[in-house]
């Protein structure tokens, strides 16, 4: 079973005045916790030490209410200066952190922000606004509205006699507490965080500060973080695992449709240069070249490549297939010798080349093909600063005239037919900035 706790400073109107609950017995009283935290500076501590007012009044409060406190006292004898703000942020930061490693999840935490200082209660509603550690701030109004300015003796005090004449027993006194609604400063900060990580693309950056909030972030809003850095990461079983059912921004992603992956490839490499790197963005245009040439083997040459393959194997040359074969001499192009080993993109191109038709076409894929013998090898084995210049140097192209040569084969290949699914990244990541705005 859940339990309520309650972290309180005690001030001078505690635990009872002008025959009312001050704020500490008040919150008790209506909320019930089950461990109650006081926290006691020297003076207060004084006070404890003579008459034990404080856990003498609780105890008849918990009779009274037929339920138990558990009443822990937090003595800060060397707690002199009671006006010094920056100590208690401090002190009560290190002690919420405390009872919060000591409760459960579910577990409760009361935070009393109307005794003590004026400096104590200045700490507390920074921790609030700031949320760092979960808890319920509760303000406690004066019986009469107004301050407590009326002098009343403090030294001389009859716990059982206050008890006793303390108006807030009665059956129509007024719950006087009031849940304090503070601004969650760090949810704000955070949850613009998370807006600036989506729209750099950094899905996983976005995902560990979502983490950091998750219990003030409304579950959809959450899975989605989930969403876009599975995606970007190319895991699809967890991508359809975590997509939340009837929205219109993406539908599952099934392994065994090979255009659609290639696709989310290509998306992929599009992140890439929006993301600056540019030296991945060379190296995973291999990958994607060879299964673009493919395609375009089987739309625009008519054939069936993958019968030259060995079967079972991952796109590796049959020997007993090719050998004897024109396809044999078309493959291996200007190299003497020809190892039956993994299919190249070089490879594939020399058959484009050889059989294609559209002339356009063989020249789109000869230009692919230029860019990644000329700065591929060099960025996938050397350390090397791959900028937009050192790209353009190399190829004569730039990264966004490369981006579009891939999207222009896509296309003709059919492995996109609709120009606004370009911009499926941005698409997403409007409606997960949406989210979090409602």
């Amino acid at each position: 079973m859940s339990k309520t706790y309650l972290f309180s400073p005690v001030g001078n109107t505690d635990p009872i005045k002008y025959f009312h609950d001050g704020s500490l017995l008040h919150i008790c009283r209506y909320y019930k916790p089950d461990v109650v935290y006081l926290y006691l500076s020297k003076e207060i501590l004084k006070t404890h030490q003579k008459d034990n007012r404080y856990v003498k009044t609780l105890e008849l409060l918990g009779e009274k209410l037929d339920h138990t406190f558990d009443i822990r006292l937090i003595e800060d004898e060397d707690m002199i200066n009671v006006q010094q703000y920056d100590v208690f942020y401090e002190k009560f930061r290190n002690i919420l952190k405390e009872i919060e490693s000591q409760k459960e999840k579910a577990d409760c935490l009361l935070v009393n922000m109307a005794s003590g200082t004026p400096a104590m209660k200045s700490a507390l509603v920074v921790m609030a606004t700031l949320a760092e550690y979960r808890f319920l701030p509760v303000q406690v109004s004066s019986p009469k509205k107004e301050s407590n300015l009326e002098y009343e003796d403090r030294i001389e005090y009859d716990v059982d006699a206050n008890f006793e004449l303390d108006m807030d027993n009665e059956e129509t006194a007024e719950n006087r507490c009031q849940e304090v609604k503070c601004m969650n400063l760090l949810l704000l900060l955070k949850k613009d965080m998370i807006k600036k990580h989506i729209a750099t693309y950094d899905y996983k950056a976005a995902l560990q500060v979502g983490k950091e909030i998750k219990d003030d972030l409304d579950q959809e809003s959450y899975r989605w973080l989930e969403v876009a850095e599975a995606r970007a990461a190319m895991d699809w079983k967890r991508v359809n695992r975590v997509l939340p059912d009837n929205q219109s921004v993406l539908t599952k992603i099934k392994e065994d449709n090979w255009q659609r992956i290639l696709f989310e490839y290509t998306l992929i490499l599009g992140l890439k240069v929006k993301r600056g790197e540019y030296a991945d963005f060379i190296r995973a245009i291999t990958p994607l070249g060879v299964d673009l040439l493919e395609l375009v083997i089987e739309q625009y040459c008519d054939i069936n490549i993958t019968e030259y393959y060995e079967r079972g194997e991952p796109r590796k040359w049959s020997r007993n297939r090719l050998e004897g074969t024109e396809m044999l001499d078309i493959v291996k192009g200007d190299f003497l010798q020809f190892k039956y080993g993994p299919v190249y993109s070089s490879q594939l191109n020399n058959i484009v080349q050889a059989r294609c038709q559209d002339e356009l076409m063989a020249r789109r894929v000869q230009e692919l093909i230029d860019v990644e013998k000329k700065v591929r090898n060099i960025a996938a084995h050397s350390i090397v600063s791959a900028t937009p210049e050192w790209i353009k140097e190399r190829t004569e192209k730039s990264v966004e005239e490369i981006m579009w040569l891939i999207r222009y084969l896509c296309e003709k290949v059919k492995i996109n037919t609709r120009k606004e699914n370009w911009d499926a990244y941005d698409t997403m990541n409007a409606y997960i900035i949406g989210q979090l705005d409602r």
